[in-house]
């Protein structure tokens, strides 16, 4: 059976004050998502691609504003010569370089039992589904993301020798799992990632792919 720890309220919370504003209760378990910098989401691609071809490079300024921070991305991209799906959508480092995908797992294994419990997560070819409950006793939610985004941005732009650039994009994307049925659909919404976007046959396949164990059976 797949259930839902609760909350431990003695735990730090945490609520962010920023235009994407982020809710983090102590004890909470959550999905969590989050992207290589420069890396802009399907669904933005194909609105930037729209975009690009009414205007051109010469982007309203209306319509610049108006749009998602990550359609922004894209429209710089553009403005700059790149509106080809594949430019749009990548750098693709967690697919193409192993090591940089083993350095990652391995610092989320590290922090599990200490600063997190990982239920799920899979690695994508450029960004992350991440299902964890939050169990440290000093750092809120956002400050254990913040660490771990960090410390495997800093390792990761070594082994690639891209010292000094941005690793991630400085926004994620969560929601507060609630209840058992969202956990698993969480899970399996993470596990079945590869598989839908054409990369695995299946979930057990694909090398970015980790559950717990006493969950596999249900997938």
């Amino acid at each position: 059976m797949i259930s839902l720890q609760p909350l431990i309220s003695t735990l730090p919370s945490f609520r962010t004050k920023r235009r994407r504003p982020h809710i983090y209760p102590g004890g909470g378990t959550f999905m969590i998502g989050f992207r290589l910098a420069g890396s802009i989401t399907r669904p933005a691609v194909k609105k930037v691609q729209a975009v690009v071809e009414k205007y051109g490079i010469d982007i309203p300024p209306k319509v610049y504003w108006e749009a998602t921070a990550e359609e922004r991305i894209g429209f710089r991209q553009a403005m700059e010569g790149v509106s080809d799906r594949r430019s749009l959508n990548g750098p693709f480092h967690l697919h193409h370089n192993e090591e940089v995908r083993l350095a990652i797992q391995e610092a989320l294994d590290y922090r599990d039992g200490t600063h997190w419990e990982v239920i799920a997560y899979t690695l994508m070819p450029n960004h992350v589904h991440l299902v964890v409950r939050h169990i440290h006793p000093a750092w809120h939610m956002g400050k254990v993301l913040q660490h771990f985004k960090r410390h495997t941005a800093r390792q990761c732009n070594k082994i690639l020798g891209l010292t000094g650039q941005a690793f991630w994009e400085e926004e994620s994307y969560d929601s507060i799992i609630k209840d058992d049925e969202a956990l698993y659909q969480f899970i399996k919404y993470t596990l079945q990632n590869p598989t839908v976007c054409g990369l695995a046959k299946s979930w057990a396949a694909w090398p970015g792919n980790y559950v717990q164990e006493r969950y596999k059976g249900f997938f």
